[in-house]
């Protein structure tokens, strides 16, 4: 597999694992991008902002996440606390094309966005996930992030809608 910044040309098979994603969220029961994001449009501008990073098998995107450096507006107040208070970056917008979950692709894509992080001079990753969303829950603690509180978003279109806070502090290399 291969790990780099996505391209436009990659869009299509973008927004096709996104409406994959929403589609399972919405059939089990999980309020989680079912208010328009992520969309074409800000997939599109992630990826000409060079935040959007995908792992391509075959020439084609197997998994996608957003790497933004913080602070993040809705990391600012927690109901619980954050292992440190120095600069992270948060990760956004995992997710894995249906038919390649179960194999190990989520944990291969930390593992190189954290590589990426580091390179960013980022030594810290924060990270949020619906409640009800317990894969992501799962393979977040399978891949040593800890679970730090609860927060409520301030931006974007779930604004205001409660998520589950955890954050990774990477060894520096």
């Amino acid at each position: 597999m291969n790990y780099r910044p996505a391209a436009e040309t990659d869009l299509s098979r973008l927004v096709f694992m996104s409406e994959q994603a929403k589609a399972y969220f919405r059939a089990n029961g999980i309020d989680q991008w079912q208010k328009g994001e992520p969309s074409r449009g800000s997939l599109l501008a992630s990826i000409q902002a060079r935040t959007l990073y995908v792992l391509e098998e075959d020439g084609q995107a197997a998994a996608m996440i957003t790497l933004a450096p913080g602070p993040e507006l809705s990391y600012a107040a927690i109901d619980g606390a954050w292992l440190n208070e120095e600069p992270y970056c948060a990760f956004h917008r995992v997710c894995v094309e249906g038919s390649r979950k179960g194999q190990g692709v989520a944990a291969r894509l930390f593992a190189e966005s954290e590589n990426q992080a580091r390179s960013m001079g980022f030594f810290n990753v924060r990270i949020d996930t619906h409640p009800d969303n317990r894969s992501m829950q799962r393979a977040l603690e399978k891949n040593g992030y800890s679970f730090c509180g609860r927060l409520i978003l301030r931006d974007g279109s779930e604004a205001g809608d409660l998520r589950f806070a955890y954050q990774k502090v990477l060894k520096k290399s």
